[in-house]
């Protein structure tokens, strides 16, 4: 929570942009796995009112049952959009939940998040790239118990093996989780893993959103003549029309891809001090 080539690409999707997060936050709430959701619910295995930062919270997936659960929450992510939704969704059932628009580039300490000021300190499917080991040692630091975060294991959810397979291109397998290894390493921690699959929900309210967001799983290179050609029959072929369920609604339906678009994630936990 990346856009933009030039000519016929200039309207692909950003992922890492601001304003490619804030347009999803209307629908993200909605697009939410609850599988996934409860699969790491579990592995954090928080203890009553532990104090917790959710780094990269979006519209509150998991900062609202956590909080509904009695825990205090520090929701953080750089998109007000949905840091505005969340904030709405917390007042609405008067929850524990303080947002806070911060990045991981930010000064955390700055923004009342320094060392130690929280129990349990996560980032969920919210580090892709950039300073692993930066990111890894401010989780450490903010939490006074334990932190964990949740990354790929696959190719990054900005990708389609699939469509890169149809259009003669590759892509690199992620290097995360060897390079948050390494700085638990260097920490002196000793993660615990878990794995799960997820699949990426695909569905668009017109063909020409739903065509510009496949654009951005082929990757920022720009199209050659023939890749062009091929991703604009890839489009037409593997997009569906969905009309609404209720006749009578205003909307006119939706564009899902028919097929699903499946991501291995790995947890990895540590503990931030020595066992007793």
């Amino acid at each position: 929570m990346m856009p933009t080539t030039h000519g016929e690409q200039a309207s692909t999707i950003n992922r890492d942009s601001q304003a490619y997060w804030n347009k999803r936050a209307a629908t993200f709430t909605h697009n939410a796995t609850s599988d996934y959701e409860r699969w790491l619910l579990d592995l954090l295995a928080l203890e009553t009112g532990e104090e917790i930062l959710d780094m990269g919270c979006a519209t509150g997936t998991l900062a609202v049952p956590l909080a509904r659960a009695g825990h205090r929450v520090h929701g953080c992510d750089f998109a007000e959009a949905m840091l505005a939704i969340l904030d709405e969704r917390a007042a609405a059932e008067n929850l524990p939940i303080t947002s806070h628009l911060l990045a991981w580039e930010d000064d955390w300490e700055e923004a009342g998040l320094g060392e130690n000021s929280v129990d349990v300190a996560f980032a969920s499917r919210s580090l892709m790239s950039g300073d692993v080991s930066a990111c890894v040692r401010k989780l450490d630091a903010v939490a006074r118990s334990r932190a964990a975060v949740v990354v790929p294991d696959s190719l990054l959810p900005s990708r389609d093996p699939r469509l890169l397979t149809y259009l003669g291109r590759s892509a690199r397998h992620p290097r995360v989780i060897r390079e948050v290894t390494r700085a638990l390493a260097s920490l002196e921690r000793i993660p615990v893993f878990a794995t799960t699959r997820t699949f990426r929900p695909m569905r668009f309210s017109s063909f020409d959103e739903a065509r510009s967001d496949l654009r951005r799983l082929a990757g920022p290179k720009p199209l050659t003549a023939r890749e062009q050609r091929l991703f604009d029959a890839y489009a037409a072929q593997h997009f569906v029309h969905e009309a609404p369920a209720d006749p009578s609604e205003a909307t006119e339906g939706h564009w899902v891809l028919d097929y699903p678009l499946p991501v291995t994630w790995v947890f990895i936990g540590w503990r931030t001090v020595p066992s007793a």
